[in-house]
């Protein structure tokens, strides 16, 4: 079994429903690997990838990106809190080895 580790993001759409627009994951036994899966031409996902995010959670200078693992997931919640994008907690799922 491998553990997971995943952050979903959600945007508003036109309609005012919540929208999935991406899931970060990372493998427990790979810190430093966190996939985003989602359209990664998606201006928001495009500027997570070049900008990065801050990190409001220990506010240390500098920025944050998907390379920092865990930190980075952590991180995700504090900076997607508005009410057109919004983050999840981070969230533990066990799955098969493939």
């Amino acid at each position: 079994m491998t553990l997971f580790y995943f952050v979903d993001l959600y945007e508003l759409d036109q309609d005012a429903k919540q929208k999935k627009i991406a899931t970060f994951r990372m493998q427990e036994d790979e810190p430093g690997k966190v996939e985003i899966d989602g359209d990664h031409n998606h201006p928001v996902l495009e500027n997570i990838k070049n900008e990065g995010i801050f990190d409001y959670k220990n506010t240390r200078p500098g920025k944050l990106y998907p390379y920092d693992g865990m930190i980075f997931l952590e991180n995700l919640k504090y900076y997607f809190r508005s009410g057109y994008l919004l983050a999840t907690d981070v969230q533990k799922k066990t799955a098969p080895m493939s």
